[in-house]
Formats: C-alpha cells, sequence, structure tokens
C-alpha cells in the first residue's frame, strides 16, 4: 500500500479517536460536577425551633421550606431565613446549623445536620377604624385582620362600612397549607348595596366632569371558594367557584334625554330601564401563577406573574354568559440598600359581560375623573412605584411613595 494512503488512513482514525475523546470530555466533567455538588450536599437530621410563642413549629418549618429528611447544603439556611422574613409574621429570626450523630441526638440516627432556628413572633391582628371622603361617597367602617390565625398563617379579614356610595361587608379566611400539604384554599364573601352613576359619553380627552345620566341602587350578594395546589415553589394552580345575586332598585333618569341612556323603543325618563339584567352570577375561574416574591424588611424583591380565565356556568344556575381573561405583571427592585422600585401591568378582556361585571376606572384608581367614571369590557393599566425611608418612630418605619 502507498505511504500516502497509510498516512491519511492513520489520520482519518486519529481524527475520529480525537472527535470522541472531545465527546467524553464534557461528560466526564458533568460526572465529576455532579459528584462534587452531591458530596456538598448533608441530610437534615434533625430541626430545633424556639421562641416562637404563637406560631406553631411545624408552621415554622413550612414557612421555611426545611424537613427532616432533606438535603442541606451551605446556602439552605440563608434560603429558610429569607422565607421566614418574607412571611412577614416574625420580627427577629436568627439560625445556625451544626452536625450531628448518634452520638450526640436520639433524632440523629445516622451523622447529618441539626439546625436551630430562633424566630421571635409579631403582634399579628389589628382592629382599624376607616373614613374617607371621595366624589360620590362619603363614609366610614371598622376592620379586623389577623395574620397568623390559630398559629398557622392563616389569614382572616372582615371588614365592613356604610357609606352614602358603597356600603359593604369583606369576610376572607385563607389558609395557605391544608394539613401541611402542598394543597390551599380560601373562602369569602363580598355583600355590598351601592349607588351606581352613570355618566354621559365623554365628547373629549379633555372632558373630565362629563353630567350623569342614571342612577341606580345594586344590590350584589356573592361568595366563593378556592382550591388550589402548589405545584412546586411559587408555581400555583387554583379554582374558584363563586356564586352571587345581583338586583337593581331606585332607578332614576338624570337626563331629560333618553337617548343618552337607552335606545330601547317606549322608554321614557319617568321609567327609565335597570342598568342590567338581574339574577344568580354563577362562574367558576382558573388561574395559574407564579410567585418569587421575597421581603426583607419592607423592600420587595422578586416577581409575580399571573392569568387567569373567569367564565359563567349556566349548567350551575347562572342567568349570565360571559368570560373573562385576566393578565397580571409584578416586579420588584431593590435600589439603594432600602429604596424600592415596583412595576406593575395589568390586561382584562371580557365577552358579553353583564353591568355588575363591567371594568370600571376613575376615581382613586384614575386621578382626576369621578368614581367609575369609566366602564366597559376591556382594561389596561400600568403603574410605576418608587419608595424610600424615611424615618422610624418606636420600630414603625414611615416610607415615602411617589407613582
Amino acid at each position: 500500500m502507498p505511504t500516502r494512503v497509510i498516512a491519511d488512513a492513520l489520520g482519518v482514525i486519529c481524527f475520529r479517536v480525537i472527535l470522541r475523546a472531545v465527546r467524553v470530555v464534557p461528560v466526564t466533567i458533568a460526572i465529576v460536577l455532579a459528584t462534587a455538588r452531591l458530596a456538598a450536599a448533608e441530610v437534615l437530621r434533625d430541626i430545633v425551633v424556639e421562641g416562637n410563642t404563637k406560631t406553631t413549629t411545624p408552621t415554622v418549618e413550612l414557612i421555611a421550606r426545611i424537613d427532616v429528611g432533606d438535603d442541606w447544603r451551605p446556602d439552605s439556611l440563608d434560603k429558610a431565613k429569607t422565607f421566614l422574613q418574607s412571611s412577614g409574621l416574625f420580627s427577629e429570626i436568627d439560625g445556625f446549623a451544626e452536625p450531628c450523630g448518634p452520638d450526640t441526638s436520639p433524632k440523629c440516627d445516622a451523622p447529618g445536620i441539626r439546625v436551630h432556628l430562633t424566630v421571635k413572633d409579631k403582634h399579628s391582628w389589628i382592629i382599624a377604624p376607616a373614613f374617607y371622603n371621595e366624589p360620590t361617597n362619603t363614609g366610614g367602617g371598622v376592620g379586623f385582620g389577623e395574620n397568623n390565625l390559630f398559629g398557622e398563617n392563616q389569614k382572616l379579614l372582615l371588614y365592613g362600612q356604610i357609606a352614602t356610595g358603597d356600603s359593604f361587608f369583606i369576610g376572607a379566611w385563607v389558609v395557605p397549607s391544608i394539613n401541611g400539604t402542598r394543597f390551599y384554599s380560601q373562602l369569602d364573601t363580598y355583600l355590598k348595596t351601592s349607588r351606581v352613576f352613570e355618566y354621559a359619553v365623554p365628547t373629549g380627552y379633555t372632558d373630565a366632569s362629563p353630567a350623569a345620566v342614571r342612577q341606580s341602587r345594586m344590590n350584589y350578594l356573592n361568595a366563593g371558594y378556592k382550591l388550589g395546589v402548589e405545584l412546586f415553589r411559587g408555581l400555583k394552580l387554583d379554582a374558584r367557584l363563586r356564586g352571587a345575586h345581583v338586583g337593581y332598585q331606585d332607578v332614576s333618569a338624570l337626563t331629560n334625554d333618553i337617548t343618552q341612556i337607552t335606545t330601547q323603543p317606549g322608554a321614557d325618563v319617568h321609567h327609565p330601564p335597570k342598568p342590567g339584567k338581574e339574577g344568580w352570577d354563577v362562574s367558576n375561574e382558573i388561574s395559574l401563577q407564579i410567585d418569587r416574591r421575597a421581603n426583607w424588611q419592607g423592600v420587595e424583591t422578586g416577581y409575580k406573574y399571573q392569568t387567569s380565565v373567569e367564565y359563567a356556568v349556566p349548567a350551575l344556575g347562572s342567568d349570565f354568559h360571559y368570560w373573562i381573561y385576566n393578565l397580571s405583571l409584578y416586579r420588584a427592585v431593590q435600589v439603594l440598600d432600602r429604596h424600592n422600585l415596583v412595576l406593575k401591568g395589568g390586561f382584562h378582556l371580557g365577552h358579553d359581560l353583564p353591568f355588575q361585571q363591567e371594568f370600571t376606572m376613575g376615581g382613586s384608581s384614575m386621578r382626576g375623573y369621578l368614581n367609575d367614571e369609566f366602564r366597559g369590557d376591556l382594561n389596561a393599566t400600568a403603574n410605576i412605584e418608587y419608595s424610600f425611608p424615611m424615618f422610624t418612630v418606636f420600630g414603625l418605619s414611615v416610607r415615602g411613595v411617589g407613582f
């Protein structure tokens, strides 16, 4: 065989060997790195919680996202402290980890890690009055909020108010973990009687005070139940079944031109039609969200993205047929150690919305305009907020906010 042919053949063989070696090297490196990571992790054998006077020990462990048998890494303690701080239940948090074994503790049946967590509970409930004076709505109320019901991180909110515009009662009970599982639930009610003003169609962008054309009182009695599961950290999927009854009374026209209210034939200003249909409003909402926010002494970081679809359920007695799509975006950034920049956005689209489900804007949500001056089936919002510390008095921190 000629010498050149032999050399070419040897070159091809060497080239193939080199290629195979190149393929093997990354695999070998990956195996070495994986082995190093496994070697760096130890097993959590025992958890000691101290200082908690209200929050139960299993709840502290659940919030810290640690459990006996978990892999324990050098950064695990810092992560646990962050989760505890973000819960808002504790004024002081400390901890350390130490080796343990059968000779140091009966709970350490094998060599591993014992972690000590020391927490001090915050005062978890408040009773507060409220008073406000807005265009078309003046009144006040009182509310009760419990942030750590039964010492299990459950939330309870009760608030009632009486006002010239909106008089209502809100009640909500949130269970973030059902018996220590990944499942969570919420039971809520919203009972409202509201004086509703509807306004003439604006004639221009600067028309901030259009005339009211119809006034009515809407009675809305609502209750709902939510059940969900946290698939993994921060990713949640839930469903909420809601039922309500809506009705109208004291309907009157505030204009002599009935065409500003309705185009129905035969209608007149002395007998104006009701703003919408009355009856049962039953719907189901499916929601998916990822929440990776953290809170450290009032400064938030991270993000929360949520999308949901709500649709009427005639099979359960709903007198309405509609659907609503919602998308909300939230991002918080820490600035200059104690400053906070928060970006918020939302998009909401409805189809065949009944009057009580229409999106409204105005008043405190859109300064310079009347309460609920705008209503419709499409809503898009964007908000930028910047907060900074001002001073602290007896542990109470006062922050300034620009938006």
